[in-house]
């Protein structure tokens, strides 16, 4: 079978939605604001020369000009859910507040999405720095500063209290970012530093997208009460007053969107599918407020192609920062925060000790590598390069090649992930043969007792079962027979996971084998096999597999397989999953391959948000390249 490069991935992409892709859509490599902390203790940006938040108190300021200029947080009672949007995010004393105060009176169940550019973000360090001179929000800081983003270009989304907080940061120049963004906002915070000293960030330009993101009766705050952004504002449509201003500041400014805001309500939603993606649809849905139902023909979730015994985070970043790169890239940040939270839920999420090396086979695949490191930005600490020397070290077995190191990435237990997320959804054991749009919602019936029930929304996550169900569709679906080998628990094995085209798990539990490592996978077309015979073990499989490792692992000697498990994945002909709305009230999550646990939680968080109109986690022309309408 022929495999894309990602330069031949990315032209498919692009043949597929008719449109032509930017390889990003800012700098990954963003400039330090070069801070410097006054002897009254405020922060004062190097780049601008400017304070970050008024002497006379950032945390006072911050109630008087943003939350009283949005009518908070008496509006905040009134309201189940509330966006806010935010242009400087800087120290982030304004996200704080906002978290601190919303929770003292938002009603029960209420959702709180705060989204945020920044072009200068802090060091994580000075931050804490910072916010250490802040008591009042040591609780929020805290929580803040435990999940701070790494200082690369692109967005991030982060979860506070439980879910119902979500920060969505984008990092990057203000107008690109908000350009790239989707979703509405209902109320924002317009911080960027003075006019005068920060022009960027007061454009024509800006403003418009800070109004085409805005919801019907949006309002909006700012200390600055420049002429030119009163000016913009009502051109734009805003209902613009002046107020008391803050410290020193004479005026600062409230203004209002006309129209009505709308209202929320929670779905009776069917996810299709009790895989991995099936189960992070249920936990984003659920943080929202939504009614579950989750649908598998098998018996208990995670059967199928999720699960294996054991899965490995770990991304295959390419040379350049393609879409499909981009995906991963900004999926494996994501992910590493969301097993962490369940780990944290008491979840049984890491097998083994942490970090996962990827050895280079070759000359070009070292070059690649090296690539990938300088194209996405991501500091040490995340990942980096290694000779075979040190790669031996930190792997803790003999190898000859050099490779990335992902220090946070690991070996991941599927079936205690998959149990820990479904175990709140409402399960029903049945086959869906037909998903049918009627008045009242959406029907799905079973080819042997009929109708299952009726739904406002559906998701559609079945892995191989969308070829079926979703036959109707123009998406070059495939199934793939991938298949496992258990072996024996080896002294000289890694202790991490290594991949090298193949793969080998550290020391974790087989099924019926006691203790002993995984040893993956083979690759081959499902339709290229005889239904017979897809299911069994093949000797050869397990002998090329042992073969691989051989020569990339060569201290591992020959050891006698204790059996192995086969199972079919669902790709699709551009490797980009297919994640979002095909029609209103019918969504897809799909084609995830065998990356499914690295790209599932980040793109169920992408549905969620399309289902309710709230700010994305992603750009708009990753949104565009995982649009299932693309090959139409």
């Amino acid at each position: 079978m022929t495999r894309l490069t990602a330069s031949m991935q990315e032209a498919e992409i692009g043949r597929c939605a008719g449109v032509d892709y930017v390889r990003a859509m800012t700098d990954p490599h963003l400039p330090d604001p070069m801070i410097e902390i006054g002897e009254d203790g405020t922060p004062v940006s190097g780049v601008s020369g400017d304070v970050y938040f008024s002497k006379a108190g950032g945390v006072a300021e911050t109630r008087h000009v943003f939350l009283n200029g949005i009518g908070a947080p008496e509006d905040w009672k009134r309201r189940d859910r509330m966006r806010i949007g935010e242009l400087g995010f800087g120290t982030g004393v304004n996200f704080l507040v906002a978290w601190h105060d919303w929770k003292k009176v938002a009603p029960v169940g209420a959702q709180l999405d705060y989204l945020a550019v920044e072009g200068f973000p802090i060091a994580k360090e000075t931050l804490a720095s910072i916010l250490a001179r802040v008591p009042e929000l040591g609780e929020e800081s805290a929580a803040l500063l435990a999940q701070w983003p790494p200082r690369v270009g692109s967005v991030h989304r982060l979860h506070f209290d439980g879910g119902r907080v979500r920060l969505t940061l984008l990092f990057g120049d203000a107008l690109q970012m908000l350009k790239a963004a989707r979703g509405s906002v209902d109320a924002w915070f317009l911080d960027g530093f003075a006019p005068s000293k920060n022009p960027d960030m007061w454009t024509p330009e800006v403003l418009a997208e800070v109004a085409r993101l805005s919801a019907p009766g949006a309002r909006l705050a700012t200390f600055s009460a420049a002429g030119a952004v009163r000016r913009e504002l009502a051109n734009l449509g805003f209902d613009v007053i002046k107020r008391d201003g803050f410290g020193h500041k004479r005026d600062c400014v409230a203004a209002t969107l006309p129209g009505e805001p709308a209202s929320s309500a929670s779905l009776n939603i069917a996810v299709i599918g009790a895989g991995i993606a099936g189960g992070t649809l249920v936990r984003a849905l659920g943080r929202r407020g939504h009614r579950i139902t989750l649908i598998d023909k098998a018996e208990t979730p995670g059967s199928a192609a999720s699960g294996n015994p054991a899965a490995l985070l770990a991304p295959r970043l390419p040379r350049e920062r393609t879409a499909l790169g981009r995906i991963m890239a900004q999926s494996y940040l994501y992910a590493l925060r969301y097993y962490d939270a369940l780990a944290g839920e008491g979840a049984d999420v890491w097998l083994g000790a942490r970090g996962s090396l990827s050895l280079a086979r070759n000359d070009d695949e070292a070059e690649r590598q090296s690539r990938a490191v300088t194209a996405f930005g991501w500091p040490g600490d995340i990942m980096r390069c290694v000779g075979a020397d040190e790669a031996s070290r930190l792997a803790g077995a003999a190898v000859d090649n050099p490779g990335l190191w992902f220090p946070d990435a690991g070996t991941l237990c599927p079936a205690a992930i998959t149990a820990h997320l479904c175990a709140e959804a409402e399960y029903v054991c049945t086959d869906v043969s037909a998903i049918a749009h009627e008045p009242d919602g959406w029907r799905l019936t079973d080819p042997r007792c009929g109708m299952i029930g009726r739904y406002d929304t559906v998701i559609a996550a079945a892995g191989v079962g969308l070829i079926d169900l979703m036959s109707d569709k123009d998406w070059p679906l495939r199934a793939n027979r991938g298949q496992l080998a258990y072996l024996p628990e080896m002294p000289m094995a890694p202790k991490v996971p290594v991949t090298y085209g193949g793969y080998l798990s550290p020391v974790v539990d087989l099924p019926g084998a006691g203790r002993g490592h995984v040893l993956g996978a083979t690759y081959a077309r499902r339709d290229e096999v005889e239904d017979a015979d897809w299911e069994n073990l093949r000797d050869s499989d397990t002998a090329h597999m042992l073969e691989m490792m051989g020569e990339h692992l060569p201290s591992m000697g020959t050891p006698l397989p204790l059996g192995g498990r086969t199972a079919l994945r669902t790709t699709i002909r551009d490797y980009v999953p297919l994640a979002g709305k095909v029609t209103d009230g019918l969504y897809v999550l799909g084609g995830l391959g065998s990356r499914g646990f690295l790209t599932a939680p980040l793109l169920s968080e992408l549905i969620a948000d399309q289902i309710a109109g709230a700010p994305l986690p992603l750009e708009a022309d990753l949104v565009q390249a995982l649009n299932p309408g693309r090959f139409t």
